[in-house]
């Protein structure tokens, strides 16, 4: 059996794992600039660090689905 990429019903799926993991990224930059517990904003940053790579994986596998450019890829990073 030959690796046909992504099935329509997963790219989906990782849109919308995609859209979840950008939410969390918005709202752990948001907090982390309203925290002054050093030991809290530091769990933040490794999370906004985490969530970054997640983001960055995602994308990878979006585009075996033909489903994002280089454009979006870099707009959602930007963010």
């Amino acid at each position: 059996m030959t690796n046909q990429g992504i099935a329509p019903h997963e790219s989906i799926e990782l849109h919308e794992i995609l859209t979840f993991k950008n939410i969390c990224l918005t709202k752990s930059l948001a907090m982390s600039k309203l925290i002054s517990d050093s030991e809290l904003k530091s769990i933040l940053d490794q999370d906004v660090t985490t969530t970054q790579q997640h983001i960055r994986e995602l994308i990878a596998l979006m585009e075996q689905s033909a489903l994002l450019t280089n454009k979006t890829e870099h707009n959602i990073l930007k963010s």
